[in-house]
């Protein structure tokens, strides 16, 4: 077990005081009147390995503000040299010493120094510079030219001014042109997570780009060719080879698209037909709902730098006749430098009675239970050819479809759709058109008992008919007068039904929902979300090979992976252990729990897709995960009606876990799969419901004296999946919040809707808080009778919101402050079933381990994110409480009693997700915290009575119990690091 030697700053200079009479770190401070102030000398980071040939950015204060002067002992180039700023270049060979001493000395009184030891590596150093990764896809498809965004952590202490960073490519291949931006700091403001945008280069082996950050850089490029001009009322944004505006008093995606189509170098060409540009289009009967017909709520830019610009907009689709409103948009549009893309992502939303208060419950059932249906939605973007005939393929398996020249009136079209039977006795949920209920919404509660081979898709040439029992790739391509324009559609075949349709007029359709599939009801509060990419060439005949590397883009898009040792390093995902892709190297591991890791790691490996991919994978009795527009991305436990629950969405944030111990890419796709679900289908994005009266000055979370709903996660799915839920009878839970894996999703990949979402999230949770916390604006004071897991999740979602927004939002850290101030006062209090102060009553006064365990996972997560040693203390009381004398009471007892090993559930039945989520977060934390061996031997002794369950009797095989099986996944990463070396 490791123990962190780190201390920060202020910690650092509290230390350096109370030492001062001590050798080189001054005298102690004067106490006689007019004497001066002693001068403090602080210095970080402390203790470093620095690899030879690298750099390391030291930093100090002195406490006059006169600065500080630096110095390497032993001196001499052999042992490397230190700036006046106080970077630190280690020399390029391995000096006689490997150890040194870097001086901070100050220069106002030369008598005060700090010092900082530098221990010298002959190899990398992980979570040092440089800081290398991988950019590569799930197919290894190559491309000279693919957009990347990666997000890379970095250690505390590691590095602070972003304008100082360069990106190379590796080996030799000199600096690359990118945009660096910090979307989250330490408490010592030094940088925890850097987004990076670049265009990569994997046209080698593999489809493999190598790159590394370094220091000794400039920041981001200068003098690219991307502009942006931000109007009044349009913003136009000129990628050097494409230009497009977009209008902000009426939004319909594009005003205008230009290219260099006459080959003269000037991109003045215009691509659309603008007297005929609709955009989004809501269809219901007769009736048209645009986002063009009412002011949008904004648009703006959202990010603009030298390689990619995007664009957010806000609004209603509306329907200027009737003076209705259907569904609410979100649309963000990204454009990149020297690059002919337009990345569109597109979400509606039903926020019908939004601000509207419930007087009763039965009113705010209503409300739940209402939905806005429409026939069809379509993104239609007409495309001038010049009057030239014009040509269209779309993309299909085994073949593609293609109709050349085509005349007045053709058409070419493709529609996926699912084909298996349906549940037709169920009144509950609406029936195809066929069904004994004649509804016409064909999704179903009932879970098919076909593969995904049902899902099949339908093509229609101008009224010639076929059909192939396939998926297919989500693409189409037009081509006429020097214009080609494809476009790609993320998860095409998975998220159906959906339909690609070219017509000879020069329309692109992209049926979200086709009119084919029947009326589509979205419920309140549901959002869903739709990626697709349209790219743009000067010329005019049809090509599968462009098409599919622009689809690519967006079916595939490519990822940057850092060794899983540099995320083990830099402790952003916690404190984790490291092994390899196939997850079956276990040299992190203690010997005498290696062969824990290894059967508990292969059975992750084996059983992952019996929660996450469909059901015929693995064992193919799993229920596993559905395909569909609502519910692409889910991961189901054993019935659809707790499918929801899933241990409170802990199996997603651990599958970002698992993918920073191990850099299985499929870790790391499954997480983001089921983050952006969530995003979609868990989150009540509508203000509808009940809401409680209170007051707080300044709590967005309140309008009019409510609490929002707005940002609520719904509690339990009532049994369909077509309307993604209740939430719960409008009642206020905090039990299925997390936010972790929204924070993660953002860090990683850049994707500004998972923050936005968490966003929500948070916003509810501030109202909510205050309802039930604080009883002088109008709540309770619930902290000693609330079932344990508010406290958990409330702090999962104020500490990732932190994380990840704290920089914007000053609230975020505050409201951290709340969650564990009740934690500590729940701890400290003492009760009568729990005379100690060490437990955690629930509303029946009971104690429930597994509620415990859910809290020691949280301050776990919210230890490192906050870089907090004072919560190991409150890690070590809950531990000590579940092993201590109260425990017996409601702790079963296994049949041969051994210290850290228990059962959950009176007289030995063992409920082993719980246990590992205690263990996995809590024994790292006790161990941490008392440095006591006997936490250790309570590690151990867990584990040897877990060992013999990992097994497929267990937890595997075709008998799996897949609630046992999240468990095991959620508690792994944490559980795994009681036995690292």
């Amino acid at each position: 077990m490791r123990i962190s030697t780190h201390l920060s700053l202020v910690a650092l200079a509290a230390f350096v005081l109370a030492l001062s009479a001590c050798g080189g770190g001054g005298a102690p401070p004067g106490s006689g009147g007019g004497q001066p102030a002693v001068v403090v000398v602080a210095i970080s980071p402390k203790a470093v390995a620095v690899q030879i040939g690298t750099q390391r950015q030291f930093m100090a204060t002195a406490s006059d503000g006169n600065g500080v002067s630096w110095s390497v002992s032993p001196s001499g180039g052999f042992y490397g040299t230190i700036d006046s700023t106080g970077l630190y270049t280690a020399p390029a060979m391995m000096p006689g010493a490997s150890v040194l001493t870097v001086r901070a000395t100050s220069i106002g009184d030369p008598t005060k120094w700090d010092d900082a030891t530098v221990n010298l590596q002959p190899g990398q150093v992980y979570g040092a510079f440089p800081i290398g990764f991988e950019v590569r896809t799930r197919n290894a498809w190559q491309a000279n030219l693919a957009p990347v965004t990666v997000g890379v952590p970095f250690t505390r202490m590691l590095h602070s001014n972003v304008n100082t960073l360069q990106l190379k490519k590796i080996p030799g291949g000199g600096q690359v042109d990118a945009q660096f931006r910090v979307t989250s700091r330490w408490d010592d403001s030094s940088i925890r997570w850097l987004m990076v945008d670049f265009i990569a280069d994997l046209s080698g082996a593999g489809g493999i780009g190598k790159y590394e950050i370094d220091t000794g850089g400039s920041g981001s490029a200068t003098g690219t060719s991307m502009n942006v001009t931000n109007g009044a009322s349009t913003i136009q944004v000129s990628t050097g080879v494409l230009n497009f505006t977009v209008n902000k008093n009426s939004f319909r995606l594009f005003d205008s698209v230009e290219i260099d189509r006459d080959n003269d170098t000037q991109v003045d060409d215009e691509c659309l037909n603008a007297a005929a540009m609709q955009g989004i289009v809501v269809t219901e009967g007769v009736n048209d709902f645009l986002t063009n017909q009412s002011a949008p709520i904004r648009v703006e830019v959202e990010e603009q730098g030298p390689i990619r610009t995007t664009i957010v907009a806000e609004g209603r689709h509306r329907n200027t006749g009737l003076a209705q409103d259907k569904l609410n948009y979100i649309v963000r549009l990204t454009a990149w430098n020297d690059l002919p893309y337009i990345k569109v992502d597109y979400s509606f939303k039903n926020m019908t009675g939004d601000g509207v208060a419930a007087a009763t419950q039965n009113a705010a059932w209503a409300q739940v239970s209402q939905h806005e249906d429409a026939d069809s939605i379509n993104i239609d973007v007409p495309f001038d050819y010049n009057g030239a005939t014009v040509s269209a393929r779309i993309g299909g398996n085994p073949a593609d479809h293609t109709h050349f020249s085509m005349t007045t009136g053709q058409y070419l079209s493709l529609t996926q759709d699912y084909t298996g039977s349906y549940d037709a006795t169920d009144t509950e949920n609406p029936q195809p058109p066929s069904s004994s209920n004649s509804a016409s919404d064909p999704l179903t509660n009932a879970w098919p008992d076909q593969d995904d081979s049902y899902i099949e898709y339908a093509l229609d040439d101008s009224g010639a008919a076929s059909t192939s029992a396939t998926h297919a790739p989500g693409w189409m391509q037009m081509a006429g007068g020097n214009l080609r324009v494809t476009v790609a559609v993320q998860d095409f075949w998975q998220l159906y039904p959906k339909e690609l349709r070219a017509q000879e007029d020069g329309l692109m359709r992209v049926g979200i929902w086709p009119a084919s599939a029947g009326t589509l009801e979205v419920f309140a509060g549901a959002m869903k979300t739709h990626s697709m990419l349209y790219a743009f060439d000067r010329l005019g005949s049809l090509d599968t090979t462009v098409a599919e590397s622009r689809a690519n883009v967006i079916s595939d898009p490519p990822r940057g992976y850092c060794d899983s040792r540099h995320y083990e390093a830099t402790r952003v995902f916690g404190d984790i252990a490291h092994t390899d892709t196939t997850m079956s190297d276990t040299s992190a591991f203690r010997a005498a729990s290696q062969g824990f890791a290894a059967a508990y790691m292969s059975e992750m490996i084996d059983h992952r897709g019996d929660i996450f991919y469909d059901r015929s994978f693995g064992n193919g009795a799993a229920t596993g995960h559905s395909y569909g527009m609502w519910n692409f991305g889910d991961s189901k436990v054993e019935t659809p009606s707790v499918g929801w629950e899933n241990d409170d969405w802990g199996v997603s944030q651990a599958a970002f876990q698992w993918f920073a111990m191990s850099g299985n890419t499929e870790f790391l796709y499954l997480a983001e799969t089921t983050a952006r679900h969530f995003r979609d289908v868990v989150v009540q994005h509508s203000d509808i419901g009940t809401r409680f009266d209170y007051t707080e000055v300044g709590n967005p979370a309140v309008s009019g004296g409510k609490a929002s709903q707005l940002g609520k996660t719904r509690y339990t799915p009532n049994n369909k999946q077509h309307d993604l839920g209740n939430y719960h009878n409008g009642e206020n839970h905090l039990d299925v919040f997390s936010g972790g894996f929204l924070a993660y999703h953002y860090l990683l990949t850049g994707d500004a809707l998972s923050l936005q979402i968490l966003k929500e999230c948070y916003t509810y949770l501030r109202g909510t808080w205050k309802r039930f916390f604080d009883s002088g604006n109008g709540g309770v004071d619930s902290t000693m009778t609330c079932p344990t897991t508010w406290l958990s999740n409330a702090l999962l979602v104020a500490v990732a919101y932190e994380m990840a927004n704290g920089m914007n939002d000053s609230s975020a850290a505050t409201m951290t402050g709340y969650v564990l101030t009740a934690i500590r006062t729940r701890q400290s209090t003492p009760t009568t079933r729990d005379p100690n102060g060490n437990g955690f009553a629930d509303t029946s006064g009971n104690f429930k381990a597994w509620e415990i365990g859910h809290l020691m996972e949280a301050l776990e997560y919210t230890r490192w994110i906050r870089y907090d040693a004072t919560i190991d203390a409150n890690i070590e009381d809950g531990m000590s409480w579940l092993l201590g004398t109260n425990a017996a009471v409601y702790l079963g007892n296994l049949p041969t009693p051994q210290f850290g090993a228990f059962a959950e559930l009176p007289g030995g039945t063992t409920d082993y997700g719980g246990p590992n989520l205690m263990i996995g977060a809590g024994y790292v934390g006790a161990y941490r915290n008392s440095t006591g061996a006997n936490w250790q031997t309570a590690a151990d002794n867990l584990l040897n009575v877990q060992t013999t369950n990992i097994d497929d009797a267990t937890i595997g095989g075709d008998a799996i119990y897949l609630k046992t099986f999240s468990q095991f996944f959620r508690a792994g990463p944490m559980l795994l690091a009681t036995c690292k070396q």
